[in-house]
């Protein structure tokens, strides 16, 4: 595939504070085994791009420890393959601030200045979704884009703790409108984080953006509409924006959904990969009860677990019940606990006897290795 994959591993970082705190969202834990990041690059290596670059900040030796040499995604490549880079220019430290996508752009023209491919496709990190990226350019070739922006339909009314990206079409496609709101009718189009554009373009016009105050490419070419075709693309698979602890939970227990599972994980020739960590086996008790759950290796349940997400190593003692909640890795849940619509960050004991209780438009989240 002759493109480029450009991924921003923590532009989101201060939409889900409490789970970014020690992380980037790249490494973000999803679905009991894999990483927020697992998708994008599964969905560029399954689309045939084998040369990506991962913006990304200082000391991300999480993320650098996940990735490893890239062999998990067939990137372990000696041409191409994948590199961290990081975004250099006139700060007095050498680093640009993360969250202005143009100014980190500027900062990252010398690895596309090193690559051959005709055409770049930016992503994020924060979006679930199984999406084949040849698709996504053979339409933007065929509508004759400078620009094209992946999109979808909101199915319902809904609103958020945060603004998101609207964008206006008309018949044609062509974006007319880019506005943020923290709320959208059904039928609106919602912005998911990606585009494609040509490698030339995009060195053009990123020198004229930042110099006219721009942060996001998308509003820039539409100040400049006249001179710029930027398209929209419609995506009908499921995909879902985490920008919250609420959407974070909620795409979790998406999860627990057949149809949502064979939308992301049951496609012969985009299957998502991460690296893999070999654990034995979950033990299940003798008065275990799991209903609708995923639970991943090396667990030893005794109580109850319903519609939740378990992750590796965790503990669900005798009389315990876990409901509607993510358990990340190696935590503990003591005798006759109760968790409903909770997100445990790793390495949390919850003692015995402990009520513990959110809503799912308000889950209550717990910091990595506290003791409660």
């Amino acid at each position: 595939m002759n493109a480029v994959g450009i991924v921003f591993s923590n532009i989101g970082d201060k939409h889900v504070p409490e789970i970014t705190k020690k992380r980037i969202m790249a490494t973000v834990p999803f679905g009991g085994r894999y990483r927020l990041i697992d998708f994008v690059l599964s969905n560029m290596t399954n689309s045939g791009i084998n040369k990506i670059g991962i913006i990304a900040k200082r000391n991300d030796q999480n993320m650098i420890d996940h990735i490893g040499t890239g062999k998990a995604w067939d990137l372990a490549r000696k041409r191409g393959g994948i590199r961290v880079i990081q975004p250099y220019g006139d700060d007095s430290d050498g680093i640009i601030p993360i969250d202005n996508r143009l100014e980190t752009l500027k900062g990252i023209m010398y690895y596309l200045d090193k690559t051959d491919e005709k055409y770049v496709i930016l992503s994020d990190c924060d979006m679930v979704g199984n999406i084949s990226y040849a698709d996504l350019l053979h339409n933007h070739i065929a509508q004759n884009a400078d620009v094209s922006v992946l999109y979808k339909r909101s199915s319902e009314y809904v609103s958020w703790k945060r603004t998101r990206t609207l964008l206006e079409l008309d018949e044609n496609e062509r974006i007319v409108t880019v506005k943020d709101s923290s709320k959208a009718k059904k039928g609106d189009a919602l912005f998911l984080g990606t585009m494609i554009l040509q490698k030339d373009f995009l060195k053009r016009h990123i020198l004229k953006a930042v110099h006219y105050g721009y942060k996001r490419l998308s509003d820039y070419c539409k100040e400049f509409s006249a001179d710029i075709t930027m398209k929209g693309i419609e995506f009908k698979e499921y995909s879902e924006y985490i920008d919250s602890l609420e959407s974070y939970l909620k795409c979790n227990l998406d999860l627990l959904k057949l149809a949502v599972r064979e939308d992301l994980f049951r496609k012969i020739y985009r299957p998502i990969y991460t690296s893999v960590n070999d654990s034995a086996p979950s033990k299940y008790g003798m008065n275990a009860v799991v209903e609708n759950s995923i639970i991943a290796d090396g667990c030893i349940i005794n109580g109850t677990v319903k519609n939740s997400v378990v992750f590796r190593g965790v503990k669900i003692k005798s009389g315990a019940t876990v409901s509607n909640s993510i358990v990340m890795q190696d935590s503990e849940i003591g005798i006759n606990a109760t968790l409903n619509h909770i997100v445990t960050d790793k390495n949390v004991i919850i003692g015995e006897n402990r009520m513990l209780c959110g809503h799912q438009t308000h889950p209550f989240y717990i910091d990595k290795g506290a003791i409660i």
